[in-house]
């Protein structure tokens, strides 16, 4: 536009961007933070272990936030308004009104604009276990939480070229992934896709990596995150190593390559993690997550088909959980932890002559005495207790050795009061005692 309007002689109206001064100041903060970071060789150490080079420091221009006020002194002094430091999450005013800094003790990844020419907020970690893990700018005018994608703008190009994007939990795992050659890498400030960020990936490619962690916690961020993808024209695959690490860790570990010829699709996904979780419980979480979230997919998106191809797998894999525990309706089952102590005890062969030792009255909740019943009466196998056993075991709920030696402890009180009001002997509950202190 410049060049046409001097060719014609054009006076064109200057126009200043209402942002500037926000990306000044914000870019003036990530210089501070990257000369301090090269101050502080106990951070810059750790940057090392984690594998991060000084290139990629350099690329993503990694920086650290100390706890002093300088920064402050000298933007106010750079003639930046106090106000405009507030409106952008730069500094606070605390309880005592005294004016803080927003980021303190924290290593500084910036967050840029798509063509990367700006910087539009920060996220911090934490070097204090006290603190929380990672601390984000507040939405301001120029930095929108739920639209920012860590990365992207070194990712674009590398993601055209490559046709499909891997998407990380973590910081870390974009910066050594870049590092190994992946640039098609990015993460989000947080582990949940809004509609925004997946229809601004669309424009660039239809097929997603997700490679989050290994732990409960990732799986469930994998299958709430199908939906905003399949709605919007997107094609989600998963990355699961066989390894118990982290992305960036298996990419240090040279294993990388190997993982992207073979990622899983979202039914194969779903085999795996079910066939993979360890009691039935779990089996049935993974189904009722699927389902409950795969229900928002709209019947117009390409994302229905895939919905269609694994319905009928989750049908039937809870139609056999069912059958197995004879089951009608497995989502209403719940127990109180006693019920739990004592098919714990029961299971513990250790313990389990408690059970023998105590009466009945000793417990306190209804479906707790029927368990015990079964027990005492050797039939836990009989048509009439099939279907409380049934739900026990479908839960299979293990309680920790203080909560099981709570409720012994219950018992045995219980025991004493009635034993002394009964004047009964107290050889029963020398048993009792006996055998609980073998816990």
């Amino acid at each position: 536009i410049d060049y046409i309007a001097k060719k014609f002689n054009i006076l064109l109206e200057e126009v200043e961007d209402v942002n500037y001064e926000f990306y000044k100041i914000l870019d003036y903060v990530c210089d501070y933070y990257f000369e301090n970071l090269r101050k502080n060789k106990d951070v810059l150490n750790y940057l090392y272990s984690r594998g991060v080079d000084d290139k990629q420091i350099l690329k993503f221009r990694i920086g650290f936030a100390d706890d002093k006020n300088e920064i402050l002194k000298e933007l106010i002094d750079k003639g930046f308004g106090i106000d405009k430091l507030f409106k952008i999450g730069i500094a606070y005013r605390d309880y005592s009104g005294n004016i803080k800094p927003f980021f303190t003790n924290r290593i500084m990844f910036p967050i840029f604009t798509t063509n990367g020419k700006n910087i539009i907020g920060f996220s911090g970690r934490s070097i204090d276990e006290t603190e929380p893990k990672y601390k984000n700018s507040i939405d301001s005018p120029i930095f929108k939480k739920n639209q920012a994608i860590y990365g992207f703008n070194f990712a674009k190009n590398s993601i055209v070229k490559n046709k499909f994007v891997i998407i990380v939990e973590g910081f870390f795992d974009v910066i050594i992934l870049n590092q190994f050659g992946y640039e098609n890498t990015v993460s989000f400030m947080g582990t949940n896709i809004s509609d925004y960020q997946a229809k601004l990936i669309k424009k660039y490619t239809d097929r997603i990596y997700l490679f989050f962690d290994k732990d409960k916690s990732g799986q469930k961020a994998i299958i709430r995150n199908l939906p905003t993808l399949l709605n919007n024209g997107l094609i989600p695959y998963i990355l699961y190593p066989e390894e118990d690490k982290d992305p960036d860790e298996i990419a240090l570990m040279g294993g990388l390559d190997k993982l992207i010829k073979n990622p899983y699709n979202i039914s194969d996904y779903f085999k795996m993690i079910y066939e993979k979780a360890q009691n039935i419980e779990d089996k049935m979480e993974i189904i009722n997550e699927f389902r409950s979230h795969l229900t928002n997919v709209k019947f117009e998106s390409v994302g229905y088909i895939f919905l269609e191809e694994l319905k009928p797998v989750l049908d039937e894999l809870e139609k056999k959980i069912k059958l197995k525990f004879h089951l009608k309706d497995i989502s209403s089952i719940h127990f109180n932890d006693e019920v739990y102590a004592i098919w714990n005890v029961y299971k513990n062969e250790n313990l389990r002559k408690i059970l023998f030792e105590i009466e009945e009255d000793v417990l306190y909740s209804k479906s707790a005495k029927e368990l015990f019943r079964a027990i005492r009466n050797n039939k836990l196998n009989d048509e009439s207790y099939l279907e409380l056993v049934s739900k026990i075991e479908f839960h299979n709920k293990e309680l920790s050795y203080e909560t099981i030696n709570k409720f012994i402890s219950k018992w045995i009180e219980r025991m004493m009061i009635k034993n002394l009001k009964n004047n009964k002997s107290l050889k029963e509950l020398e048993n009792i005692i006996r055998i609980k202190r073998r816990l």
